[in-house]
């Protein structure tokens, strides 16, 4: 009889065995977790779970990730170690329109896209008023390309 049909009852020697056994430690806080857990009950993180993209079954990294190689691989997704975070630069379109248009010849847009460069020549230049000009060009296409072509384009 299993330890889980005895309600109550302490586990006899050889069915503690057996249930050190049928544990594995977690890979991220080395607790014992049994060998069916999904995620862990002490650090929260996931242990084994699907695939979110094909369904195939991921343990460790990997379902903490909730991708298998081939699909983090399909999706062009970079592996970051784990224990470290990941900043996504990720650009507002609307704002880069608006500094664009209204600061412009002072190249706040440059400087807010990080072309720190670009940002810095607006400035020795303002006085000419191309750049305001060259500005408003670019207000105009940012807010003319869709979002996707300008976080390529834009975001880091």
């Amino acid at each position: 009889m299993s330890v889980a049909g005895r309600a109550g009852c302490v586990p006899t020697m050889s069915e503690s065995v057996s249930m050190s056994a049928e544990t594995v430690p977690c890979p991220f806080c080395e607790a014992d977790l049994g060998v069916r857990a999904k995620k862990c009950r002490h650090c929260g993180e996931w242990v084994s779970r699907s695939c979110e993209g094909c369904g195939t079954p991921v343990r460790g990294e990997w379902a903490a990730r909730g991708l298998c190689a081939q699909c983090q691989a399909q999706r062009n997704v970079p592996v970051v170690a784990q224990g470290t975070a990941v900043v996504a630069n990720h650009k507002s379109r609307g704002a880069a329109i608006v500094f664009a248009l209204l600061f412009g010849g002072l190249g706040i847009h440059k400087f807010y896209l990080g072309r720190i460069g670009a940002g810095v020549m607006y400035l020795i230049f303002f006085w000419t008023l191309i750049p305001s000009l060259i500005a408003l060009f670019e207000g105009v296409n940012y807010a003319l390309i869709g979002e996707d072509e300008f976080q390529r384009r834009y975001s880091v």
